[in-house]
C-alpha cells in the first residue's frame, strides 16, 4: 500500500515539475523495479556533446550489451536508460573545418571525462567503467534490438523531468533540451509489452517537441504542451 501510494505521489511530482534530479548539464537517473514504485535515485552516467553550436557529428555509443549510431549537431545530451557499463562513446565531426567538438561524460554534477578535437573530420573518444571512472570497452556491442529512442527536440534549452518505463522497470531523469534518451533492452529486449515516457517541463519556455522512435521509425510524436506522455504500442 505504501509503495503504491508513493509511486502515485512521484508521478504527481513529475507532472508538476517539483522533482529535481541530477544537474542541468546532465542527467540524474534512478531505477525502479516496476513502474509506479519507489525508484532508487542514484545518479548515473550521461553524455554531453558540446562545442561550436551547429557542428554536425556522427556518434557511436555502446555499453556492454547494446550499441547505437547517432547523427546530430552540437549541442546534444545523451543518456542510456537501463544501461550496462562499461560504456564507450566515439564522436566524429561530419564537417571539414576546425570547429570545436567536445565530449563531457558526467555523473551528477561531476565531469568524469573531457575529450576534444578541432581537427577536420576530427574524432573524440571517451569511456566509463563500472565505477564511473575512466575506463574502456574492449569491443562494441551488437546494435540495439529493439532500438528505442526518445528524442526531445524542443523547447530549445528547456529543462525537463521524465519517467521512462516498461513493464518491469522505471527510470527518473532530468536534462536540458535537446536530449536523446536511449532505452536499452526494454521489456527484456522485446517489443512484446508496453513502454512509455512521461515528460514535464521545469519552467515554461515553449511547447514540447518529442519523438518516440522505434527501430528507426517515428511511432509517436508530441508537438504541443508542457507535459507529454508517449506510449508504445
Amino acid at each position: 500500500m505504501f509503495k503504491s501510494a508513493f509511486g502515485f505521489i512521484l508521478r504527481v511530482l513529475l507532472a508538476s515539475g517539483l522533482i529535481w534530479l541530477g544537474g542541468c548539464g546532465g542527467f540524474g537517473t534512478g531505477n525502479a523495479t516496476s513502474p509506479g514504485r519507489t525508484p532508487n535515485l542514484s545518479v548515473q552516467t550521461s553524455y554531453r556533446i558540446v562545442g561550436t553550436i551547429g557542428t554536425p557529428f556522427i556518434a557511436t555509443i555502446s555499453d556492454a550489451r547494446s550499441s547505437w549510431v547517432v547523427q546530430g549537431v552540437i549541442p546534444l545530451s545523451i543518456v542510456i536508460v537501463n544501461d550496462t557499463p562499461p560504456e564507450r562513446v566515439v564522436v566524429t565531426k561530419a564537417i571539414d573545418d576546425t570547429s570545436l567538438l567536445s565530449i563531457e561524460i558526467i555523473t551528477g554534477f561531476t565531469v568524469k571525462v573531457l575529450a576534444s578535437t578541432t581537427d577536420r573530420f576530427g574524432v573524440a573518444v571517451g569511456g566509463v567503467n563500472q565505477g564511473g571512472g575512466n575506463g574502456s570497452l574492449s569491443s562494441l556491442a551488437p546494435p540495439a534490438d529493439p532500438d528505442v529512442r526518445f528524442f526531445v527536440k524542443g523547447p530549445n534549452i528547456g529543462i525537463f523531468n521524465a519517467l521512462i518505463e516498461d513493464q518491469t522497470q522505471g527510470s527518473v531523469l532530468q536534462s536540458r533540451v535537446p536530449s536523446l534518451i536511449l532505452f536499452d533492452s526494454p521489456n527484456g529486449g522485446t517489443l512484446n509489452g508496453r513502454l512509455d515516457g512521461i515528460f514535464t517541463e521545469v519552467g515554461f519556455v515553449g511547447p514540447f517537441a518529442i519523438d518516440l522512435i522505434v527501430n528507426g521509425t517515428v511511432v509517436r510524436a508530441v508537438t504541443t504542451g508542457t507535459t507529454a506522455t508517449l506510449k508504445f504500442p
